[in-house]
């Protein structure tokens, strides 16, 4: 019995690693497989998820009080694999993400924008914290949480009143003006000596509205920026730099923001094939997004008389304009540039046609 006991024992263990040593084996080569794939692609460098930011740390320097203070983060994905965003925190109130929602996809080639924002409103005085953001690439197994410092001071003696310069949305054309009050408490002597903008669509004018007398005293300044007509469509996103006297932090920055937008939208013919001596009937469409225009005229870049217009007189929201193309005895490719001025509108609206003249075919 005892034999046989012995003997079932070691059946029993025979049995046991049957069973078991197929599992384990198959399963670390599984295991093998996704660390060697896993490490030929993003865990192959450290720094493969660093190497998709612009920037290391959030330093958003020396701020005023009630101050609108973001700073972006660019996260381009330069590998095949989609890569997730999968979470972004932070590690005090004083700043958050604007970003809500995760995870965020960017696609290979492709950049997303993030916001981290300081509360200047609920905070003050220096903040030094942290952000983190967590990125994956999920089919690799591949993640990392990457952390950026975070730096600011936060001035309660200096208050802007709005915040930030936000034109919201303009008229392309139309030009803005925005005014801010900037209150400080402190020096009698404190001055703004200039205010500095790298933008050639601004134009920013620092006034003194008044100055107390004492140790300590309030010096209101008025922030007058003006947003140039000439400015393109865009969604502009700038600062302007209040330069003090203050020999600590003499700068503060002021955010400036505005959507330009095109009030008269012009949709171009498609790319002309013709021939030399056939005359083209072409039709351009001019359209307003918010009221009814009239056009006062329309010009061209040439003096020739190869393109025909009829500029029409009603006042509407959609102006059809039909062109008659009588191409010139000369092949080869042309452009012709419009410009339509448009009643009670500064700059002229312009549109191009372009093509190309073939040669004629002789008729026997």
């Amino acid at each position: 019995m005892e034999c046989s006991d012995s003997i079932s024992s070691r059946e029993r263990g025979a049995r046991r690693t049957m069973v078991v040593s197929p599992t384990i084996r198959p399963l670390g080569v599984v295991c093998l497989l996704m660390l060697v794939a896993s490490s030929a692609s993003a865990q192959q460098d450290p720094l493969w998820a660093e190497k998709m930011l612009d920037r290391t740390d959030f330093k958003f320097g020396s701020v005023a009080k009630g101050a609108n203070s973001p700073l972006q983060l660019h996260v381009k994905n330069i590998y095949k694999e989609d890569i997730h965003i999968s979470n972004a925190t932070t590690g005090c109130g004083c700043v958050s993400w604007d970003e809500k929602t995760f995870p965020v996809i960017i696609k290979s080639g492709t950049t997303v924008t993030l916001t981290l924002r300081l509360d200047t409103v609920r905070y003050d005085g220096t903040r030094d914290s942290k952000a983190t953001l967590s990125l994956s690439e999920p089919t690799r197994g591949s993640f990392k949480a990457i952390e950026f410092p975070v730096h600011a001071l936060i001035r309660k003696d200096i208050v802007l009143i709005p915040g930030e310069v936000n034109f919201g949305a303009v008229d392309l054309g139309a030009g803005a003006e925005k005014r801010v009050a900037i209150n400080y408490a402190g020096r009698s002597d404190w001055k703004i000596t200039e205010a500095k903008t790298g933008n050639p669509n601004l134009v920013a004018q620092i006034v003194e509205k008044s100055r107390g007398s004492g140790s300590v005293s309030n010096v209101n300044y008025e922030l007058i920026v003006t947003l140039k007509p000439t400015a393109p469509a865009s969604n502009l996103r700038d600062q302007i730099t209040l330069v003090t006297d203050d020999i600590n932090n003499p700068q503060i920055p002021v955010q400036v923001e505005a959507k330009i937008e095109a009030d008269v939208v012009v949709t171009e013919p498609p790319f002309v094939q013709v021939d030399v001596g056939v005359a083209k009937k072409l039709n351009v469409i001019i359209r307003s997004n918010k009221r009814p225009f009239k056009i006062d005229k329309i010009e061209r870049t040439k003096s020739n008389e190869s393109f025909k217009v009829v500029t029409p007189t009603e006042t509407r929201t959609v102006h059809s304009l039909p062109l008659t193309f009588v191409p010139p005895d000369e092949p080869g490719p042309f452009e012709e540039e419009f410009f339509v001025t448009i009643a009670g509108r500064e700059q002229p609206v312009t549109f191009k046609v372009k093509g190309r003249i073939g040669k004629s075919i002789a008729k026997d």
